[in-house]
């Protein structure tokens, strides 16, 4: 990947400023058909969850377009009163590419993963922390795409709550 193909925006940098409409324009042209929970969340909760400081969603444009795991969990977690891990790691909430005008082909998802980990690197390399979370569906192409092409490996399950989808859960040491 020529990382040099694209530049990350991080989209705190646009909320306070006279730019965020510009931001706003930007999440209105993003379309996401093959995962609708992507599009939404861009669309409807990605700023109110960088404003309360809960998430933060970074934006990726293409400069040519553009405009041991139970062992390594139990050493770094907590485990509940529910039975579950507690875990501290960086989470990757899901993935999605605009597909308005054919710009889905701009950028490959192997490229959108690799700035997704340099951006946790950035931050890993100030803070510290080993794991990467993220959650996907259950699909034969997502979890090749995770798991063999990216060694993730599943850790867990979880359904969601507004659209009761039930969600891998897969982890990576970095």
């Amino acid at each position: 990947m020529d990382s040099k193909s694209y530049f990350v925006l991080n989209i705190m940098e646009y909320l306070g400023t006279p730019a965020e409409k510009d931001l706003t324009t930007f999440k209105e042209q993003f379309k996401c058909p093959i995962n609708k929970d992507i599009e939404d969340f861009l669309k409807n909760s990605a700023t109110i969850f960088a404003k309360k400081h809960q998430a933060i969603s970074y934006l990726v444009f293409s400069q040519r377009n553009s405009k041991t795991i139970q062992r390594k969990l139990s050493r770094m977690s907590v485990l509940n009163d529910d039975g579950e891990y507690n875990i501290p790691a960086y989470l990757i909430a899901q993935l999605g590419k605009n597909f308005q005008s054919g710009l889905n082909d701009s950028i490959t998802g192997n490229d959108l993963l690799a700035l997704a980990m340099e951006q946790i690197s950035l931050i890993q390399y100030k803070v510290g922390g080993i794991l990467c979370v993220l959650e996907c569906e259950q699909k034969k192409g997502l979890l090749d795409f995770y798991c063999e092409q990216n060694h993730f490996v599943e850790f867990g399950k979880r359904n969601t709550k507004s659209t009761n989808k039930s969600l891998l859960q897969l982890l990576k040491t970095i």
